[in-house]
């Protein structure tokens, strides 16, 4: 049988601080302020766009600014 978690909430808790919150009731606070650096992040170290963020349960986004998959947001929770 494969369990398919998806996403249910995001939101931010201090500038590039997010908290996300999965349908298994799990909560992963991931600190984002360190990719800032990264080109694919740096439009995220503005804390209006960064503020933005939004989900459909499979990806988390910025508008057309920045997205991270599911996936990526367990690879980035666990460095």
């Amino acid at each position: 049988m494969i369990v398919i978690i998806r996403i249910v909430e995001v939101s931010v808790r201090r500038p590039y601080l997010l908290e996300i919150v999965f349908d298994n009731g799990t909560t992963v606070v991931l600190n984002m302020a360190a990719r800032l650096g990264h080109i694919r992040f740096m439009a995220l170290a503005d804390a209006e766009v960064f503020a933005k963020v939004s989900t459909d349960g499979q990806f988390i986004r910025w508008g057309n600014k920045a997205e991270i998959s599911l996936n990526e947001v367990f690879q980035l929770a666990q460095k």
